[in-house]
């Protein structure tokens, strides 16, 4: 998990307004909703 977290930081980071979202690709709709998974705002 960790290796998808820094990741996810780096992505966040690169640019601003950018939010990074950890979930299964199942779920993606519901993890853009804001349903499921991890969101990563900086």
């Amino acid at each position: 998990m960790k290796p998808k977290v820094e990741a996810a930081i780096a992505f966040a980071e690169s640019k601003k307004g950018r939010v990074s979202i950890i979930t299964l690709l199942e779920k993606s709709k519901d993890g853009i909703a804001g349903k499921t998974g991890t969101r990563i705002v900086l």
